[in-house]
């Protein structure tokens, strides 16, 4: 009997043709042009905080308090699970299957699989669903909102993908990592 390899999965440009998030935020923002008025109020301070790369991560909370803001959490839930069955669904999604069905290859075999993801993890899951992916874990971007305040979030990216995926309780070096990004390379 051989051994169970485990396996990593990028979502973004790996199983689906896209950057999830953005795609959502881009989503959000078609649907009130009053969060898009907000943004560009909004665009001094986020540009001027990613600029830098050390407060990168406080821009894009900037972005995200101003495209959610006032949002209720149920209504989110709802546009998330609305948008990934577009975005990654049968018809007009931009699943890259290809890669879906290597990974349900690596399913078959026996492997653990596990998507790891800078996508925030409510809408990484949420496209797992849509892929039909329930069986896989997921270590992604985690991130909360509050109708008000600026939403908490811990990255998955970079070094910080393969401490989450370290916490989530993987052996490094993985036998098989699938990704297009240069943000993977400490993966890969």
């Amino acid at each position: 009997m051989s051994r169970q390899q485990c396996v990593v999965f990028d979502l973004d440009d790996t199983l689906v043709a896209s950057d999830s998030f953005a795609r959502l935020l881009k989503h959000l923002l078609r649907r009130s042009p009053l969060r898009l008025i907000l943004v560009a109020l909004t665009a001094p301070a986020w540009l001027l905080l990613g600029a830098r790369s050390t407060s990168r991560l406080h821009a894009e909370r900037v972005v995200v308090w101003a495209v959610t803001v006032g949002l209720h959490r149920h209504l989110l839930e709802a546009v998330v699970r609305d948008f990934a069955v577009q975005h990654a669904g049968d018809h007009g999604g931009l699943r890259i299957d290809v890669a879906v069905q290597r990974l349900r290859q690596h399913l078959d075999a026996g492997d653990r699989v596990i998507i790891a993801t800078a996508c925030a993890e409510p809408l990484a899951r949420e496209i797992c669903q849509v892929l039909g992916l329930q069986d896989v874990e997921v270590v992604a971007s985690t991130f909360s909102t509050h109708r008000w305040r600026l939403p908490h979030t811990v990255p998955a990216r970079g070094h910080q993908k393969v401490q989450a995926l370290v916490e989530a309780g993987v052996d490094l070096p993985v036998d098989h990592a699938y990704s297009e990004s240069l943000s993977d390379l400490p993966l890969l």
